[in-house]
């Protein structure tokens, strides 16, 4: 009996191991959430293009595509995100998904495309590229799987950000023409800028130091006070800037789509920070105190606005003092005794043996923000209550 038992056991054990071997040798399998086919068939206006920074903000392609419709109900609600990829390097090369809702058509400007590829491919290279279109269903009770559609087309992108820009000007008197360089304050922002000495001339901006691609004064300026559209120009006639400003300037230009726009204003004469003095402030006459500095708000954007915050006294006397001590520059009042409340007019700034110690007098008390702008075309102080 033993001897039995023992048989038994031994065929036992040499079955389940066959058994064992048997599903070891089959493929494990995992849940898999089910693909739906393509119902969207997206389409690209242009198979091709080459997009163009001087209609950057008008639109480049558009994407159509069928409505979708959801396979677990057809009242669920269907909206879209689109990405777009290097179409041979798409796990390295790829944009996030843009929400588009639920429209079944979606254009994008030169700008937003030039922005996207211009990241995987050099500037005036072709390069392949493939619109994802992901349909997401919304149902209550499981979830979709995102039904996709795919297309391609071929783009050529422009350098948006070169790493210098050039200022080139004619002075009105000599007929002398110059070009100085122009750097961004902050690499890879389209913002670009150089301080010199000027003197009334016409100017223009290029991308290298051939004559085009440029940037001249578009129709209809300024836009705002001391704020001029350009035009970019690869060729014909480039309209220029011009300006009958005398002495240190600084000039900025921002290239990008949204803003587009040329800047002049009054740089400072030193590193220094404006601070304000007088009995007609809280700081009193002490010079460079902390309490009594500016600060700028904006300096990529707006680098020639200052403001200043406390308190200040009707009837006392105050100026904007613009090195470390007394005998340094200043913003004087334009008269003896102005009211800022009164005249916002600010000039540019001076030793006081040039023009005599003209300070302004608040005709009201309290607490008040104290804002300069240096800005050519539109330079002045104004004070706001603070609330």
């Amino acid at each position: 009996m033993i001897t039995m038992n023992i048989k038994y056991f031994r065929a036992s054990i040499l079955c389940f191991l066959c058994a064992l071997c048997v599903s070891c040798n089959e493929d494990p399998e995992y849940f898999q959430l089910e693909t739906y086919p393509d119902q969207m068939h997206i389409s690209v206006s242009q198979e091709e293009i080459e997009f163009n920074k001087g209609i950057a903000n008008q639109p480049a392609l558009t994407f159509n595509w069928q409505k979708a419709v959801s396979p677990i109900n057809a009242a669920d609600e269907v909206t879209y995100k689109i990405g777009f990829y290097d179409t041979n390097q798409k796990t390295e090369n790829h944009s996030e998904f843009i929400d588009l809702g639920d429209v079944t058509t979606a254009s994008f400007t030169h700008d937003e495309l030039n922005s996207i590829v211009s990241r995987w491919v050099i500037p005036g290279q072709p390069l392949q590229v493939t619109a994802q279109l992901l349909a997401i269903v919304h149902n209550k009770e499981k979830y979709v799987k995102p039904i996709q559609s795919t297309v391609n087309f071929t783009a050529t992108c422009y350098e948006k950000y070169p790493t210098y820009m050039y200022f080139r000007y004619t002075d009105n008197v000599t007929g002398t023409t110059k070009t100085e360089r122009m750097e961004q304050r902050q690499m890879g922002t389209g913002i670009y800028e150089v301080t010199l000495n000027v003197e009334p001339c016409s100017f223009y901006f290029l991308t290298t130091l051939e004559d085009y691609p440029a940037y001249g004064v578009a129709a209809n300026q300024p836009e705002k006070p001391g704020i001029y559209k350009m035009d970019y120009v690869t060729s014909g006639t480039v309209n220029q800037f011009s300006t009958v400003e005398y002495g240190r300037r600084t000039i900025v230009i921002d290239t990008n789509a949204e803003q587009n726009n040329c800047r002049m204003y009054l740089p400072l004469p030193s590193s220094n920070m404006p601070w304000i003095a007088g009995n007609g402030t809280d700081v009193g006459w002490e010079t460079n105190q902390p309490a009594g500095k500016f600060t700028v708000a904006d300096p990529l954007h707006e680098p020639y606005i200052y403001t200043w915050t406390g308190n200040l006294i009707a009837g006392g006397e105050f100026k904007i003092g613009l090195g470390t001590g007394w005998g340094d520059q200043f913003f004087y009042a334009p008269a003896a005794n102005e009211d800022p409340f009164a005249n916002d007019t600010l000039l540019p700034y001076r030793l006081q043996d040039e023009g005599g110690d003209l300070k302004w007098v608040p005709t009201k008390s309290g607490a008040y923000t104290v804002k300069i702008s240096l800005l050519i075309g539109d330079m002045y102080i104004k004070l706001f209550p603070v609330n």
